[in-house]
């Protein structure tokens, strides 16, 4: 065999090494790949959501009392004599209203429920004195805004169950245009929860902070009617 035919198949063999080498390495490299995408399914499952929604069920009953008088004239012989009577009622209505609000949440994560984005003028003292007392900004910041929210985390538990814990959170706008969000961690209400079923706020299943009554209105309403709230959690 003369010399240029034994350096063209010393380069075609060469070639072909080099060739099953490349295809080696590309095979390991795509299962390393599918190895590690399939630990991080296992370790990383997909996670699962729950549905946390606050009711309220307000009962009002309102007294309406009405006077009514009926009356007429009589003439007997050129004397006139009038005759009347006068009915007094008593109606009673009930009204009934129920309202709700819900946010999903990843198990184990958080989310942010929004109760009002913007609180009424007369209820901002109630928040700033809150506030400024519980040392989270300097007395001398005057509230302009003030929304409120609660922070809503949930994770699923064996059993069936569902731990949820709110923690208020207030926003607000000052006078000076500065703005901030606290979250209110010492008013938090943690409650453990059956999948599916209603459980009575502010009852005798569970304490809420006055913050966390406050925002939910739970105060104000109960004064003046029979105010209710529960909470639901469901896992979808």
């Amino acid at each position: 065999m003369n010399p240029t035919r034994k350096r063209c198949l010393r380069t075609v063999l060469l070639e072909t090494y080099m060739n099953g080498t490349r295809v080696l390495a590309y095979a390991m490299f795509a299962a390393a790949v599918i190895l590690l995408l399939a630990r991080s399914s296992m370790v990383h499952p997909q996670l699962r959501q729950i549905k946390v929604i606050v009711d309220f069920q307000q009962s009002e009953t309102r007294n309406r009392e009405a006077v009514q008088g009926s009356g007429s004239v009589i003439i007997r012989r050129g004397t006139v004599q009038p005759s009347g009577r006068i009915a007094a009622g008593n109606r009673e209505t009930t009204v009934q209203r129920s309202t709700g609000i819900f946010t999903l949440v990843q198990d184990g994560g958080e989310s942010i429920l929004t109760v009002a984005a913007r609180v009424p003028y007369d209820q901002i003292a109630f928040y700033r004195d809150y506030l400024t007392g519980a040392g989270y900004v300097a007395r001398t910041v005057t509230f302009s805004d003030v929304g409120s929210s609660l922070k809503v985390s949930a994770s699923i538990l064996p059993g069936n169950q569902i731990r949820v814990r709110l923690t208020p959170r207030i926003s607000y706008f000052s006078s000076d245009r500065s703005a901030g969000a606290i979250d209110v961690t010492e008013a938090s209400t943690e409650l453990v929860v059956p999948h599916g079923q209603s459980v009575s706020l502010g009852g005798s299943t569970t304490k809420m902070h006055e913050v966390t009554r406050h925002i939910l209105g739970y105060g104000e309403r109960s004064g003046a009617s029979d105010t209710s709230l529960s909470l639901t959690a469901t896992v979808q």
